[in-house]
């Protein structure tokens, strides 16, 4: 499914270059890299304190990353694939996410009892349909202060809101700008203001909700997708207002990144599991999260603790990273009582090294692959 249209509008050859299809922006990279450590390292050492904030900087980072995607492609062909965006959604997050469900439920059926076995069966079951957040919300499950045995596969409830949102987004910025540019002849700058003021509107509703539902139904509130997706949608307007970024002066963009970059670790450490969450409390988070990503949009990726080796390394691993932390971290201590700091450190080695294994063996090949292409095309570059 898709919508033809024509653009009618000129293209900016500065912007188009430094949105151009398939270019890596480093800082983001070395934002995934902070994101997933401090996650992992709240789940593995209890610290940072508010080491869980690394999810939602990974939702403002996709909300930015997915929507300048849909936006390139209306912009560059005039119409929007739903089965094109849904292949790539898929071959990029299935192969990995397929992989650690069966290895943990097997892992799972070995060595716990047969009843939390079957728990966290279903548990896998509603992860692989996208629906897992859903399934911890009837569960009452309570993130901050879980009692009793913690399902390996908690932690799949941010990728089921993701996608939930990518659900929803594509049609209503088909619908916008099928209708003002198709059907009412409107330029695609004057679309565009008025897909941003859309979403605009979806954010504040989203956050007001956020923050109501927090004080009301807090378990709710963290799982939600309705209570998050303000948090998508803050990369989203990024991504909608690049033309704007791409004017930000030069001499002020490093001070707006590491500005945003201290926002978030200051996150790290001022948010705990008393403070509300995920509103208001999330806003500190994914605010410095956009000034970041705004301070290198159209500009150099000047961050250095962003943009070394070794933080852009992590990034490309991120995905796989997030995946295996959780189920090695609860199964593993069903084997290995965490008495020493010593069993910590070997968690984290055999964490990095299955992530890096899965990226470079399975979600890098299968990304790169012709897997779900018509006719098994091969795929450009």
């Amino acid at each position: 499914m898709s919508i033809q249209t024509t653009p009618r509008h000129a293209t900016n050859p500065a912007a188009a270059k430094a949105q151009k299809h398939g270019k890596i922006r480093l800082d983001i990279q070395g934002l995934r890299a902070l994101a997933v450590l401090a996650v992992v390292a709240n789940h593995l050492l209890k610290w940072p304190t508010g080491g869980f904030v690394g999810v939602d900087v990974f939702f403002v980072i996709s909300g930015f990353l997915i929507s300048g995607i849909l936006l390139r492609s209306y912009e560059k062909q005039g119409r929007i694939s739903f089965a094109e965006f849904y292949r790539k959604r898929a071959r990029r997050i299935l192969p990995a996410a397929v992989l650690v469900l069966a290895v943990t439920i097997a892992a799972v059926w070995a060595l716990f009892p047969r009843g939390h076995a079957k728990e966290v069966s279903w548990d896998g079951l509603f992860a692989l349909i996208f629906g897992a957040n859903w399934r911890f919300i009837v569960a009452g499950t309570d993130y901050m202060k879980a009692a009793g045995p913690v399902s390996p596969l908690q932690h799949f409830w941010s990728l089921a809101v993701e996608e939930q949102f990518y659900v929803a987004w594509p049609l209503i910025i088909v619908g916008v700008l099928g209708l003002l540019v198709h059907r009412m002849g409107w330029n695609f700058a004057s679309a565009r203001r008025v897909l941003s003021l859309s979403m605009a509107v979806i954010v504040a509703g989203s956050f007001l909700i956020s923050v109501a539902q927090t004080a009301s139904a807090p378990t709710i509130a963290y799982f939600s997708t309705t209570s998050r997706v303000w948090e998508l949608g803050t990369g989203a307007l990024l991504a909608l207002m690049v033309p704007v970024l791409q004017r930000i002066p030069a001499a002020v963009r490093p001070a707006l990144g590491y500005v945003g970059l201290g926002g978030i670790i200051a996150s790290l450490f001022v948010i705990t599991s008393e403070t509300p969450f995920p509103a208001p409390g999330a806003a500190l988070p994914v605010v410095a999260t956009a000034m970041v990503i705004a301070s290198g949009t159209g500009g150099s990726n000047f961050l250095y603790p962003l943009t070394n080796r070794v933080a852009v390394y992590v990034g490309n691993i991120s995905y796989s990273l997030y995946l295996w932390h959780f189920p090695i971290i609860v199964v593993g201590a069903a084997l290995f009582p965490r008495t020493r700091a010593l069993v910590d450190l070997a968690f984290l080695a055999v964490t990095l090294a299955v992530s890096a294994a899965s990226y470079h063996l399975v979600e890098d090949k299968v990304r790169k692959s012709s897997w779900l292409e018509p006719g098994g095309k091969s795929i450009r570059r």
